[in-house]
């Protein structure tokens, strides 16, 4: 599936690395399948040594995590879907 143009994707607005978990001993924010609220943190994405908080755009669920922990990844690069 084309992701660039999903409309539930949400896309990366730095290049970075994502963390998909607040610490390396802590529980991953989301999973595949979770529900979320707008605004909620669904990753982080790491620049120049800040943490920046990445949120879901809109309440629904998770259908597609399309990063893996510790990827870096491009402005523009669709991180996750939500439905």
């Amino acid at each position: 599936p084309d992701f660039d143009n999903h409309p539930g994707a949400v896309k990366s607005p730095m290049v970075g690395t994502v963390y998909l978990r607040p610490s390396p001993d802590a529980d991953v924010f989301v999973k595949e399948g979770d529900s979320v609220n707008e605004g909620d943190t669904i990753l982080l994405i790491e620049a120049m040594k800040t943490f920046n908080p990445i949120a879901a755009a809109k309440s629904g669920k998770v259908t597609r995590l399309l990063v893996t922990d510790s990827q870096p990844v491009e402005f523009g690069e669709p991180l996750f879907t939500i439905e």
